[in-house]
């Protein structure tokens, strides 16, 4: 049975009584995913508490292994029992680590006396056969036990110290048994400590297991790296090498989608094309708004959007980078100004031309719409081991991402992490997510919707085919920040009909815009997530028409919301009459606040580009205070106006203006937010 806690073993004085024990398998059952099955020569199985192993080539071993997480440079102990029970008396069978495909360790015994210890390092005695007295014979347990101190091995055999010999270099994270030809061997009482620490959630916070999502999403081929919409309820995933891919079992991955429908996934369907071919098609993100698809190319990312008729060809996005490895993941985050990727070149934290590791960089977008030369995210998330499948969630500041180099429960496990600045350098410490998502096996793409309450991921462990998808609930203390998810429609404001549209979002308090997206262009539905604390300007841009922005003040929200709310555009016609939303005054003056600078300066922005067009300022209050103070106040934050806008470079002689005091109120002056949307300034187009 597996134990994942990092508790003290107890014990008579040896090293592994002293280590954290990171698993007691007593094979009650195969929760640690060891390899079982059969093959032309061999048959492994799990079977009355022992792992039995029988070979039945002369010339033919085999390895068995499971991937915790090892570290060389820590302390660690590795012990089994073995019980030959045929075969060849001269035969090797023993505990392995640091195995890497045929690259391994193994201190070995044979049933007539013998053992070795084996290493690709040939020096001293590695790899010779040295006699041992102590050695039980063929159907009688022997104990082997191999410790790690201070760089120093010792290695045991029925519990009496055989040798010592400096600490072996690790070719991967394999640990298990081997035999070496013909027999039936069984194992038991495997136990493995290791001086690591695993920094996981609290005690306190709850635990979930993951889900497998069903025979409707996964099958006997690979599903990985899934994409859940901010909704929750549209799921794109890649499926590897399967029949019913474009290119057939030869093909490398098309991306296949499914919805949530009556309480339940859709059988997936393959996108089809022009989104997938016969060769490999790896998708990096999907936008919050699902419009715009980002891909992978030879040395930087493509895009395709969203047309009336189905998909553009792909663009470029304009990202570079280099990467001397075959393999690459990323994100694009919610707001589009931010592309995670994971690449290794010379800029990696622990880059060794010799090893083959990723490190996680971001590429950021500025206001021209030029990304910047791929930034890497430093020793706060990457490590000397691979980084995989980064996750930028909603918030845009926490950060899901795999890792082999981190302490964790083997090969890949997924971490949570929080960016603490805008260097995109400085993270918290990563918290591992704890084994009921973490597994010996490989654990990644972890991604969440808008409202964090579910995530989505891959794994290899207890899977239906080779990787399958799975659905867990996200603990409190792994959350990410709330936020509001904003849906609408983008509107003529003369014709209420949809139009496609850009849509801009900025922090009002900056000025600094922080996002983009598009709508449909057929439906003009759209769909935005604004992280919580800022007041934000939304604009909807078409050409031909001029911006109504809308205000969103989210700088109390504490939980997640959803929000509906058209965004209209104006056409840029004579008599039109225009309100300029997102201009705020001090209360009961005509003092223009920092927040009105972004309106006003993309008003400017419109005049200028538009010289021919002359403009009428009116100004608006509610019905709070007397006639002739309110129509006074009105005029002069019409004046405010047009004096910032004549300061910036508009003539004077294109803006006339008026006042109207209360006399022409949007709504009854009613509740409070009536009486807000009453203070207004508004122009009408007298001349284009």
């Amino acid at each position: 049975m597996r134990i994942f806690v990092l508790c003290f073993m107890i014990g008579c004085g040896s090293l592994h009584a002293q280590l954290p024990l990171i698993f007691h398998e007593k094979f009650d059952n195969n929760q640690n995913g060891w390899p079982v099955g059969e093959g032309p020569t061999y048959q492994s199985k799990i079977q009355d508490g022992k792992f039995v192993l029988i070979t039945n080539a002369e010339d033919k071993g085999r390895f068995v292994t499971v991937t915790p997480f090892l570290d060389a440079r820590k302390d660690f102990s590795l012990e089994a029992t073995f019980i030959q029970k045929s075969g060849l008396v001269d035969n090797g069978i023993g505990l392995l680590w640091g195995r890497e495909g045929n690259q391994y360790n193994a201190f070995q015994f044979s049933s007539n006396g013998y053992y070795r210890i084996y290493s690709p390092q040939l020096k001293g005695d590695i790899n010779k056969w040295m006699p041992w007295p102590k050695v039980k014979p063929m159907s009688q347990p022997n104990r082997l036990r191999v410790e790690q101190k201070a760089n120093v091995l010792h290695f045991y055999i029925n519990d009496e110290l055989v040798t010592t010999f400096p600490a072996l270099p690790l070719y991967g994270m394999g640990v298990g048994f081997v035999n070496n030809t013909k027999m039936e061997l069984e194992v038991d009482d495997f136990v493995f400590a290791h001086q690591v620490t695993i920094h996981l959630p609290s005690a306190t916070s709850p635990t979930f297991k993951k889900e497998n999502l069903g025979n409707a999403i996964n099958t006997a081929a690979d599903e990985v790296s899934p994409k859940i919409s901010a909704t929750g309820n549209a799921l794109y995933f890649g499926r590897k090498q399967s029949e019913a891919n474009q290119g057939g079992i030869e093909d490398e991955e098309d991306i296949w989608f499914s919805v949530f429908e009556d309480n339940q996934w859709t059988l997936s369907k393959n996108l089809g094309t022009p989104i997938n071919s016969a060769y490999a098609n790896n998708l990096i993100a999907i936008s919050t708004d699902e419009n715009t698809m980002i891909f992978t190319t030879r040395d930087g990312f493509g895009l395709r959007e969203r047309i009336a008729d189905g998909w553009t060809e792909v663009k470029d996005v304009g990202i570079r980078y280099r990467n001397e490895d075959e393999f690459i993941e990323g994100n694009l985050s919610s707001d589009g100004k931010a592309m995670l990727f994971t690449i290794r070149n010379s800029d990696n934290v622990y880059y060794d031309s010799n090893r083959i590791e990723r490190d996680i960089f971001v590429s950021l977008k500025d206001k021209e719409g030029k990304w910047s030369e791929p930034i890497n995210l430093g020793k706060d998330v990457n490590t000397a081991e691979n980084e995989y499948s980064p996750f930028l969630a909603p918030d845009d500041k926490t950060l899901y991402f795999a890792s082999k180099g981190w302490p964790g429960y083997g090969d890949a496990d997924i971490f949570m992490t929080k960016r603490l600045d805008d260097t995109w350098t400085r993270w918290s410490e990563p918290i591992n997510l704890g084994n009921q998502i973490n597994s010996m096996d490989f654990d990644a793409y972890y991604t969440v919707p808008a409202s964090g309450d579910f995530a989505y991921m891959s794994s290899t462990h207890q899977s239906i085919g080779k990787s399958d998808l799975f659905r867990v609930r996200v603990m409190n203390e792994v959350k990410p920040d709330p936020v509001v998810l904003l849906t609408g429609v983008t509107l003529n404001a003369q014709s209420n009909q949809p139009i496609g549209a850009s849509i801009y979002f900025e922090d009002l308090i900056t000025g600094k815009e922080v996002g983009e997206a598009i709508s449909n262009p057929v439906t003009g539905a759209f769909r935005i997530v604004l992280p919580y604390g800022t007041n934000y300007g939304i604009r909807a841009e078409s050409k031909g028409f001029f911006s109504i922005s809308e205000n969103f003040d989210l700088t109390d929200v504490k939980e997640y919301a959803e929000v509906k709310k058209d965004l209209v555009l104006a056409p840029i016609q004579v008599g039109e009459a225009i309100q300029l939303k997102n201009i705020f005054f001090e209360q009961g003056l005509a003092v223009l606040k920092d927040e009105s600078k972004p309106e006003l300066d993309r008003f400017i922005h419109f005049l200028v580009n538009n010289p021919s067009i002359r403009i009428e300022l009116h100004g608006h209050t509610d019905n709070v205070g007397t006639k002739s103070v309110l129509l006074k106040l009105s005029k002069e934050r019409m004046r405010a106006v047009k004096s910032y806008l004549v300061k910036n470079g508009v003539a004077p002689s294109r803006i006339t203006g008026k006042g109207f005091g209360a006399s022409q109120p949007m709504h009854i002056n009613d509740t409070e937010q009536h009486r807000k949307l009453n203070r207004r300034v508004e122009f009408i187009i007298l001349a284009k």
